[in-house]
């Protein structure tokens, strides 16, 4: 047992954690910090990344002073990501051409022109997009004057095996140049520590710790193998590697290298193509034959089964907008790291499954039209019931009781969407273990302010210490109540009981805040019957969405919206400090939904506004933003929630199926009006919409709609139109229409109308 203080062991307790562990991981992190921050001062001339030197430069924007050890990447998460359909990993791409296959595989490459020694953490400027959205191929352009490195990275699969093709074209004057690819021992997020590194003469493969890092189509001219004690760098500056085949290092500095001559002609290019096993592969003659014989024809079918998912997906287009686009990605993003069954929030240190992320991107994906990888999803949440009945919140040990009411939620979402009530029926035992744990293990004594919910938990970890934190029992609420429409439609038994619960919870709830509102003299919501109005009200905010835990004409629900946006709400952004000190991307969109369910066009629009301005050049989101910079901050990169949720926000803006009755337009911002939207395959609770076209044009309104709505009759619908203007005529070609309130329309067709709706 280490020696600690009472207030280090105070600590771990506050945060949940076991005091041995909490320990050793702090002892780990400074060791590791002060050893990156000596070798930094004593070798800067070494190629470090771009990223530490943009925190560790006093003219950065992201400057950090040394002393906060910012040896991991807080302001600069812009990185991109390719993988395959079916694939388990994925590749990450920063924008300053590091490329990341594995936690501790990362290669660089450099450019020697006879005098001078060019490195992406030092020189030039940087490019990178899209070759396509919705397609896993990126481009990166490293500028360095008279040359130009451009990048073109796509993926391959070729017996079970995930390959990174990434094909590097140097560009700029005539001349004899050297290429060096380059193994580095950080990636685009931290340091990593790598023990053994070498170069494979049969086939020209380098490799780490035993395992395939890369190859490539034409063999190197030189190679080198390096440590601690002298970084690649100091031998590239010279124009050579020191030709050592393999190296060891305790330290864990290993690294390696080769260098290909590159000449320049008239025709002004020269070409290399590199092959980066995404998966972890063994270095054998078997494995380096595999990556070896990986081709174009591989590349193509990965690419044809892109085809196939784009073919089918929710697709939206919005005038000269990039939301059509960032949507499309968004999509795809959640199919690279859908692994199966299993889906990650991340593909690097968030590689792992949660059952919070994995409810919400399971629906996601649902709702995206891609039903069997929804399906497969939830199939894997249902699997991480504990004989107590708990759904196991993520791999280690971790309270996070907002995880039944997610997995309830989520299962509800699937078969409501997927009219998959055989699979219910197989489900439900386990299902039904689940609302047992929920009705078992709420607090049944103490203050009246905590009486009937949930116990403390580590709930989401950005809401701060362990409490009673609402959010978990508002996706108790939430999970039983789109239970409890499932099942009432197939007259289960358990209905009443479900309901009954669902009540209590909800009661309990309202209670709880009356207490404390009580107590503190306040008109809202705070995150928690032991808090004030703090960090996590950024969580609060999900009472609308995606929770819907309360009823929406409840005065409560507005305040604390406002609230939330007054206490944490900088610069378009919504802000949370507890663990990340960072926007929060997904936050926003929750925010943005929220006021889209209540229909604030305005507010929507704001956040809408800043949530695109903010997206990656690949068109993705990190967890946080930062502050400083505004590019990523916080957690991986591209994240998965903040895909789901950008996905789902943007449907729901063409069409919201949460209602008792679905409504086009719900809190859709004029201006995208303005510029025309057309959207399609839009799958909902009643069925999949073909397609919505909607426009604006000064005081007119345009519809066209194509798709069923709420049963009524046989072969009647019946939808509701949020229309952005008062309507004074209303002309309706294939449907009937009332209007019911100021700027609600009531339609009745059978599957496809045409609208126009104009103001005085």
């Amino acid at each position: 047992m280490y020696r600690i203080s009472k207030r280090f062991e105070y600590a771990a307790k506050i945060w949940g954690r076991e005091i041995d562990k909490f320990i050793e991981s702090a002892i780990n992190s400074f060791g590791s910090s002060m050893f990156i921050m000596g070798l930094y001062y004593k070798r800067p001339n070494w190629a470090w990344p771009r990223w530490l030197r943009s925190q560790l430069e006093p003219g950065s924007r992201g400057f950090e002073p040394a002393q906060l050890m910012p040896f991991r990447n807080v302001h600069f998460k812009d990185w991109g990501m390719v993988g395959t359909v079916q694939g388990t990993n994925e590749a990450m791409i920063d924008p300053t051409m590091l490329f990341v296959t594995r936690k501790n595989v990362a290669f660089e490459v450099w450019v020697y022109d006879g005098s001078r020694l060019y490195m992406p953490g030092l020189h030039g400027s940087f490019k990178q997009y899209l070759e396509r959205p919705g397609y896993p191929v990126i481009i990166n352009e490293w500028d360095l004057g008279a040359l130009r490195v451009i990048a073109r990275s796509t993926v391959a699969n070729r017996s079970g095996i995930d390959v990174l093709i990434t094909d590097v074209r140097l560009i700029g004057l005539p001349g004899n140049y050297v290429i060096y690819l380059v193994t580095r021992p950080y990636n685009v997020d931290h340091i990593v520590e790598v023990k053994s590194a070498g170069v494979e003469g049969d086939g020209w493969f380098i490799t780490i710790d035993g395992e395939l890092v890369l190859t490539t189509d034409q063999e190197p001219a030189q190679f080198g193998s390096y440590n601690v004690n002298k970084d690649a760098s100091e031998d590239a500056v010279l124009g050579r590697l020191n030709s050592e085949l393999y190296v060891n290092d305790e330290l864990g500095w290993a690294h390696a290298a080769l260098g290909f001559n590159a000449v320049i002609n008239t025709y002004g290019e020269w070409k290399l193509r590199v092959k980066a096993p995404i998966d972890s592969l063994r270095n054998t003659p078997h494995n380096r034959a595999l990556i070896k014989a990986v081709d174009d024809s591989d590349v193509k079918a990965e690419l044809h089964n892109w085809d196939s998912i784009n073919e089918r997906v929710f697709s939206i287009s919005v005038g000269d907008s990039i939301i059509g686009d960032v949507t499309r990605q968004s999509i795809a993003n959640l199919v690279m790291l859908w692994d199966g069954g299993r889906i990650t929030p991340g593909p690097l240190i968030y590689h792992i499954f949660w059952v919070r992320d994995g409810s919400y991107m399971a629906t996601a994906l649902t709702k995206s039209n891609l039903i069997d990888m929804g399906k497969a999803v939830v199939e894997e949440l249902l699997r991480r019931i504990d004989p107590s009945g708990y759904f196991k919140a993520v791999d280690f040990e971790l309270r996070e009781y907002d995880a039944n009411g997610q997995v309830l939620w989520a299962v509800s979402k699937y078969v409501q969407l997927a009219g998959d009530y055989e699979s219910l029926k197989r489900w439900y035992p386990i299902i039904r273990r689940g609302i047992e744990w929920l009705e078992a293990n709420r607090e049944l004594t103490g203050d009246e302010s905590i009486r009937g919910l949930l116990p403390p938990s580590w709930s989401a970890e950005d809401t701060g210490p362990m409490d009673h934190h609402y959010w978990d029992d508002m996706w108790a609420i939430a999970g039983l109540r789109e239970l409890g429409r499932v099942i009432r439609g197939i007259s289960h038994e358990d209905y009443d009981w479900i309901e009954r619960l669902r009540r209590e919870f909800t009661d309990a709830l309202i209670n709880s805040i009356n207490v404390v509102r009580s107590r503190l003299g306040i008109d809202y919501m705070v995150p928690a019957p032991e808090r004030v109005a703090d960090s996590a009200m950024t969580r609060v905010i999900a009472v609308v969405w995606p929770t819907m835990a309360l009823p929406l004409d409840n005065p409560l629900i507005r305040r604390t919206l406002e609230m939330t946006e007054e206490l944490y709400g900088i610069n378009g952004g919504i802000v949370n400090t507890h663990q990340w000190g960072t926007y929060g991307s997904y936050l926003t969109m929750n925010l943005a939904h929220s006021w889209a369910i209540l229909g604030d066009r305005d507010r929507v629009s704001r956040y809408l506004t800043w949530i695109i301005n903010h997206v990656s050049p690949t068109y993705g989101w990190a967890e946080g933003i930062s502050i400083i910079t505004e590019r990523g901050g916080q957690g991986d990169a591209p994240h998965g929630w903040a895909a789901a949720d950008f996905i789902m926000l943007i449907r729901d803006l063409v069409i919201n199926d949460e209602f008792e009755t679905p409504i086009l337009l719900r809190g859709m911002p004029i201006e995208l009006l303005r510029r025309g939207i057309t959207a399609s395959n839009i799958l909902t609770i009643y069925g999949l919409v073909k397609g919505v076209n909607a426009s604006m044009k000064g005081k007119e309104v345009v519809i066209n709609y194509y798709g069923p709505g709420k049963p009524i009759t046989d072969g009647q619908y019946e939808l509701l139109i949020d229309s952005p203007i008062i309507p004074k005529e209303v002309y309706c070609d294939g449907c009937k229409y009332e209007v019911v309130s100021s700027n609600i329309i009531r339609v009745i067709h059978s599957g496809k109308f045409n609208a126009r709706i104009l103001s005085p």
